[in-house]
């Protein structure tokens, strides 16, 4: 014996997301993403100041330090590459 499909009240249609719902819930979702993500190029292309500056300075001669501490060639690469990264920010050698 097969059963009638039961007709939902108006009180249960509205519980579940409608259609409005799942495109708000998308909207908000994709105007967070936007919102991280120009969260991370703002931070990523603001201009950089002295104190920045003298900070990574001084943490490449902590490195070089350290390398000719330990005589590791994989230190040295790193301070190779904190220097690459320092020239390619500020336009200089630390």
């Amino acid at each position: 014996m097969m059963r009638k499909p039961r007709k939902m009240s108006a009180s249960e249609d509205k519980s579940g997301l409608g259609r409005r719902g799942c495109l708000g819930l998308f909207l908000a979702g994709l105007a967070f993403v936007v919102l991280i993500f120009a969260g991370l190029i703002y931070i990523m292309t603001r201009p950089q100041d002295a104190e920045i500056e003298a900070g990574e300075r001084a943490a490449i001669e902590a490195c070089w330090k350290s390398a000719q501490a330990t005589e590791r060639s994989f230190t040295e690469e790193s301070c190779r590459e904190m220097e690459k990264q320092f020239l390619r920010k500020f336009g200089h050698q630390p």
